[in-house]
């Protein structure tokens, strides 16, 4: 008899299937079968279903045709989420370089915490508290002279400026250890070297921060294209089409209008995109890894 199946301590490092720690899992994997994985698959079969004239219906890219109907709410989540996130990658990696440079190990873990939270931070209480600050009866409406720019939060401006709310602390969560690791004895050696500050970023602490800076922006873009609850509590859903916004109305209209069919079929592209942009950022993290580690 061997030993993995009379010592019962073995059994348990080696993760039997009877052990509580794998039982323990039980409740997470049904979790993510019921609310994850399960209304994936339901929404790729209803957006990949076309119902016939004569009540049947076949597998097809017919309700994806019908996006270009929607073109406006794809153009308008392009354009706010890729401003928002430029705007957001500069302002947190300038942040993220200036906390850097204080060498504070102390201060790097509060502030870690903090865009922590903030960057996990939104919905309606996020809205409702820009509304209260810079809407047209705000308190720092006035104060700061927004109405003489022309400046409205209840536009795609108003939008981008409320999404650096967790974009920004987004930003210091991802290119923070890349600053915080780059090495004094670079600095040194390029000095030793004849180097002018100019040179070791150019040569190399751009190209080493590069994959940091363009995952975090990758990583603010899927997060702003993906914001539901604090646009549609501030702009609502028809005064700036969003997809997020155009998915909830198009659930609304219900199965007759065939809006159930098009707001699987937004949602089955959102799914992609956010594929796509966990592969991007997780290969550029890995990148950055590579110097900092």
């Amino acid at each position: 008899m061997s030993i993995a199946r009379t010592d019962p301590t073995r059994r348990a490092r080696l993760g039997g299937s009877g052990t509580p720690a794998v039982a323990a899992l039980a409740p997470m994997v049904l979790l993510l079968a019921c609310f994850f994985l399960l209304p994936i698959v339901g929404m790729a079969l209803t957006a990949f279903t076309v119902s016939d004239e004569t009540g049947g219906s076949h597998l097809g890219l017919e309700n994806f045709a019908s996006l270009a109907d929607r073109g406006q709410a794809i153009a308008n989540s392009v354009k706010v989420s890729a401003i928002g996130a430029l705007v957001g990658a500069a302002i947190g990696a300038v942040t993220s370089f200036c906390i850097a440079q204080i060498r504070s190990k102390k201060l790097d873990a509060v502030v870690a915490v903090l865009s922590s939270v903030l960057a996990n931070d939104g919905g309606a209480p996020l809205a409702f508290s820009f509304i209260v600050t810079l809407g047209n009866t705000g308190f720092l409406f006035a104060l700061l002279g927004l109405d003489a720019i022309g400046f409205s939060l209840y536009s795609w401006q108003g939008l981008v400026v409320m999404y650096q709310y967790f974009l920004v602390p987004t930003m210091i969560m991802v290119t923070l250890p890349t600053f915080v690791g780059l090495r004094r004895e670079w600095h040194e050696a390029n000095r030793s070297l004849g180097g002018s500050a100019w040179t070791f970023w150019r040569r190399v602490g751009l190209p080493v921060a590069a994959p940091a800076l363009l995952g975090g922006w990758v990583l603010l873009f899927g997060s702003a294209y993906a914001t539901h609850a604090s646009a549609a509590v501030l702009i609502g859903t028809g005064g700036f089409p969003l997809v997020t916004l155009t998915i909830a109305s198009e659930l609304r209209s219900g199965v007759s209008s065939g809006g159930e069919e098009a707001a699987m079929a937004l949602g089955v592209t959102m799914v992609a995109i956010a594929v796509v942009v966990l592969f991007l950022f997780n290969r550029l993290q890995r990148m950055s890894a590579r110097w900092i580690s």
